[in-house]
């Protein structure tokens, strides 16, 4: 499943993203734009990734030291609902080849048989199936595909304005979204002496609604 929550507040948040020499400063919003008035779209809209100023990073353990990984390359659909959280969807593809784990003998391994095995699995998937809204969260029930095997996921998603941005404008925002998997669930279990259960996801990116 995908946890989407959605929360009332205004934060600066500084150097959240970082992709090559693109560095962005974004205020939280509130998704839960009813509570705040603000106007939406009586339809769902359609957002691209913008893939220049996103990222796809995992935390794992490396013989008790944490060990930051990414994945570079990956494509997907959004459609984003502000007034009814349930009518959103998402789709996201990530290119296994792609994969980093943070030092030449980590990318190595992950990419190789024992762990995400690249070359006979060459995407991992993620798709959402349905969504609703509980007190205020948006949960948004998902399925991640990692070695041909298909498990249920919880994500955590917040969405942040641009700065400098007019505070009633959609038009561009960046979303972060957090959640975690244990590896071994889907097959991902060589070297268990060196390298932990769980990768803690985050993905921040920057999205633009479709014309």
């Amino acid at each position: 499943m995908i946890n989407l929550m959605l929360e009332v507040f205004t934060v600066q948040i500084g150097n959240i993203l970082r992709q090559g020499r693109t560095m962005f400063k974004f205020t939280c919003i509130l998704v839960s734009t009813v509570m705040l008035g603000l106007p939406v779209s009586a339809t769902p809209q359609a957002y691209d990734f913008v893939y220049a100023s996103s990222k796809i990073e995992f935390t794992y353990d490396f013989n008790g030291d944490a060990v930051i990984g990414g994945f570079p390359k990956f494509d997907g659909d959004l459609v984003i609902d502000f007034a009814d959280m349930r009518r959103s969807s998402v789709r996201v593809s990530i290119d296994t080849a792609s994969s980093q784990g943070g030092f030449i003998f980590a990318t190595s391994a992950l990419r190789g048989p024992k762990i995400l095995n690249a070359g006979k699995f060459p995407k991992i998937n993620f798709r959402s199936v349905g969504a609703k809204v509980v007190n205020g969260v948006a949960r948004i029930t998902g399925e991640i595909t990692v070695r041909d095997v298909t498990r249920p996921i919880t994500l955590t998603a917040r969405f942040f304005q641009l700065e400098g941005q007019n505070p009633e404008s959609r038009d561009e925002l960046a979303m972060q979204i957090t959640g975690k998997i244990n590896r071994h669930e889907f097959g991902a279990s060589g070297y268990p002496d060196m390298v932990g259960n769980t990768l803690n996801i985050r993905i921040v990116t920057k999205i633009k609604r479709r014309q």
